[in-house]
């Protein structure tokens, strides 16, 4: 089974169709696209950092997640017919490598690694939503925190578990960074785990990560 990123492996093969793809170079908080559009293409970050941007009916913008550099998004829907689900903005400036469906079908068609790679990248992505729904359901934000850090656990397979940052933990489980930041220490203090740094914690009560 194909070890490789399905990004890397675009990378590796554009060449081969280059009559497929175009680069965009985006300022920040620019609209690189919208619930508006159909979405036909795969988008590549090459540089810079994208944001997947939901807004509320009073107008506040809800970060879903963000798209780093070297990773890809819109494998799941390509060829569904469907629009775009939220907004894609650029949280700052960023280069950007887009792939036709005629593109993707061609190396889907003529290159069995890619198509490998493909698979296991829509699988990969149905498995974490699979476990965003099942932090997002649980109604305490503490609970959805070691949730969080039990699947996290369960993936690094060490007791000291390492996660990117409290932002990102806020934009996962569907919270904000201020109370992350509150209830991982309210969980040290329980001796639930054990703050190391910034982005590592200890677990201490190994009972609840099982």
């Amino acid at each position: 089974m194909s070890k490789k990123n399905i990004t890397k492996e675009i990378l590796s093969l554009k060449e081969n169709i280059k009559e497929h793809c175009k680069i965009f170079h985006i300022e920040k908080n620019e609209v690189l696209h919208s619930p508006h559009e159909k979405l036909e293409q795969i988008s590549v970050v090459l540089k810079g950092r994208l944001k997947v941007v939901k807004f509320t009916s009073e107008g506040n913008e809800q970060v879903v997640k963000y798209i780093s550099e070297m990773e890809s998004f819109g494998e799941g829907l390509i060829f569904a017919g469907e629009f775009y689900p939220s907004f894609i903005i650029s949280e700052k400036k960023s280069e950007i490598m887009e792939i036709s469906k005629e593109g993707i079908l061609f190396l889907l068609k003529n290159n069995e690694e890619f198509l490998i790679t493909y698979l296991n990248e829509i699988s990969r992505k149905m498995v974490n939503l699979s476990n965003v729904i099942d932090i997002l359901i649980i109604k305490s934000v503490k609970e959805r925190i070691i949730k969080y850090f039990s699947l996290l656990h369960k993936t690094q397979n060490s007791d000291v578990i390492f996660f990117k940052s409290k932002q990102k933990i806020a934009n996962d489980i569907g919270s904000v960074r201020e109370v992350v930041s509150k209830k991982i220490k309210e969980l040290e203090k329980e001796g639930i785990i054990k703050i190391i740094d910034k982005n590592h914690i200890k677990i201490i009560n190994k009972r609840l990560f099982e």
